[in-house]
């Protein structure tokens, strides 16, 4: 076949080292976009953030789903291919040559294929969630068939009240089968169950409120840090649960907690009406917040778990190609195949 023929031309262009390097180039620049621009957001978002002509340049392009986008699989599968090429022609070329650091190369590229397999696999069937409550709450992992219970929670303190460990008891149920299983989350100990694995992330405190409408009790219910209560019978009413205080004062530098203890415990709040900011203070626990025809109660003040939940199942492959790639560098460095005429393979060195 002539040398010159765009058969022979596309292959000699999917094994060159050129093009590996632009395909990296490039891949590298998707995932630095991918990094700084947050995924998977509904359009407002974007235009929010980056106005009309950004949102479609953005979604237009991609850029707001890189890592499942055409563009950025289609780059991925041809460098996977270009290192598969090079690693077969030049495995055999050096292998001829009868050196151990023939293996060095081939290696590497190995590696480099396995790590691109681990992450695009772990991102088509990786699980990243959370969830978070106070003992006694069950709650669905978005996503799966199973479900978490709090079972209890607990945070321990050091001398100085600084916090030493937080520990949660959690039973998960396979809703499916009905299997079930208990263990126990810490920092830096997650309890592995299912195939996924329960980190205790972070904790803050959640208050019972009570909400009475002309001195009759509507409801109650658990709200936590940072979220928002809207009464049923008037949703342009809204209470935002801001911050809890468990030993409450006032200082120059502004509101703060003494200590962990609930010597004086309030909560600050702030309250909209049509979207519109009509109040924002501290309270103490127990007091009436009004906005006629309403009046909340904060009460029975309790710290809650945030669970982090992540499932991998390819994250062992990436390990993998990682390890494969530390191996091969001694035998690139070290063991590098001489070439015929007695130079090494960079061709740069006589011997």
């Amino acid at each position: 076949m002539n040398k010159n023929s765009p058969f022979q031309k596309i292959g000699r262009l999917l094994h060159s080292m050129k093009l590996g390097i632009v395909l990296l180039i490039l891949i590298a620049a998707a995932c630095v976009a991918g990094s700084l621009i947050l995924q998977n957001q509904i359009p407002a978002y974007y235009v929010a953030n980056y106005g009309e002509g950004g949102a479609r340049i953005i979604q237009g392009i991609g850029l707001d789903r890189v890592f499942s986008c055409w563009w950025f699989l289609l780059l991925t599968a041809l460098l996977c291919l270009n290192l598969a090429l090079c690693s077969v022609l030049r495995f055999q070329t050096n292998l001829r040559r009868g050196r151990l650091g023939a293996w060095g190369p081939w290696l590497c590229h190995v590696g480099m294929l396995l790590l691109i397999a681990g992450f695009a696999l772990g991102q088509r069937f990786s699980l990243e969630t959370y969830l978070y409550g106070v003992p006694g709450e069950t709650h669905e992992i978005e996503g799966t068939d199973y479900t978490v219970r709090i079972d209890d929670f607990q945070i321990d303190l050091r001398e100085d009240e600084t916090v030493e460990q937080y520990t949660a008891w959690l039973t998960v149920a396979d809703s499916q089968s009905g299997r079930q299983q208990s263990g126990i989350a810490q920092v830096n100990a997650p309890f592995g169950v299912f195939g996924l694995k329960l980190y205790q992330n972070s904790t803050d405190w959640a208050c019972q409120v009570d909400v009475e409408r002309d001195g009759v009790q509507e409801e109650s219910l658990l709200l936590c840090v940072g979220e928002i209560l809207t009464p049923a019978s008037m949703p342009e009413l809204s209470l935002v649960f801001g911050k809890f205080y468990p030993d409450y004062a006032y200082t120059e530098e502004g509101p703060v907690s003494r200590s962990a203890r609930l010597d004086n415990p309030c909560a600050s709040f702030l309250l909209y009406y049509d979207g519109e900011l009509i109040a924002s203070e501290v309270v103490g626990i127990g007091h009436e917040i009004v906005a006629e025809p309403y009046r909340f109660v904060f009460h029975d003040p309790q710290p809650y778990t945030l669970i982090q939940v992540i499932r991998d199942p390819f994250r062992w492959l990436a390990a993998l190609g990682g390890l494969t790639i530390l191996v091969s560098l001694p035998l690139c460095f070290y063991l590098r195949p001489k070439k015929e005429g007695g130079q090494d393979g960079e061709g740069d060195e006589k011997q």
